[in-house]
């Protein structure tokens, strides 16, 4: 690599660091692990970066290498796996769309610890998803990716990623109903995000 790709790297490194650590922790559920993402995603754009033409955005250029390098330090983890539901283990119940962001700043005491502990039931809930269905929640609903970008990212069609979200965010409703924790802060208001 050339010292300007070098420089560019660098720079790509710093504006994004951040952004794929929420986004590993978010599919580890754990700092360790998460840190261990990030740097086996760098250390694969670093390899690719001269290829990189600009086809797509940066971000999902990383977060493609970040689902595949999650895949495959799942793959290579030794010990039990975590337990993940089957598919037959989602019961539809309603449709429709909510938001997974879920504020504390800002709030009465009270307000911020109800929703401290939705936030906990909610985490609870993700890292149930087999990880098909927690990467396409993830990226959709907690980073703000397209659906058309979660395709690109996940090699799936739109119709695919829409299928998963649809029954990724079923599965959620129905634990946080489950809990009796979910109807009152969550917006339930359809979102336009194509």
């Amino acid at each position: 690599m050339d010292p300007q790709s070098v420089k560019n790297f660098d720079t790509l490194y710093k504006d994004h660091a951040d952004l794929i650590y929420r986004f590993a922790y978010r599919l580890c559920g754990e700092p360790e692990a998460a840190k261990d993402l990030v740097q086996e995603t760098f250390l694969n754009a670093y390899r690719g970066f001269d290829k990189f033409r600009g086809d797509a955005q940066i971000s999902t250029w990383l977060y493609t290498i970040a689902s595949r390098a999650c895949l495959r330090m799942r793959r290579k983890r030794k010990g039990a796996p975590e337990r993940e539901l089957s598919l037959e283990e989602f019961i539809p119940t309603s449709d429709g769309e909510f938001r997974l962001q879920i504020p504390i700043d800002g709030l009465s005491p009270e307000a911020a610890l109800h929703n401290k502990q939705l936030r906990a039931a909610l985490d609870a809930a993700i890292n149930q998803l087999p990880k098909k269905y927690k990467t396409v929640l993830v990226l959709r609903d907690m980073e703000g990716v397209s659906a058309r970008e979660v395709g690109s990212i996940m090699g799936l069609n739109e119709r695919a990623v829409k299928s998963r979200l649809h029954r990724a965010r079923l599965f959620v409703r129905r634990h946080l109903s489950a809990r009796s924790l979910g109807e009152p802060l969550i917006d339930h208001n359809h979102d336009s995000r194509g």
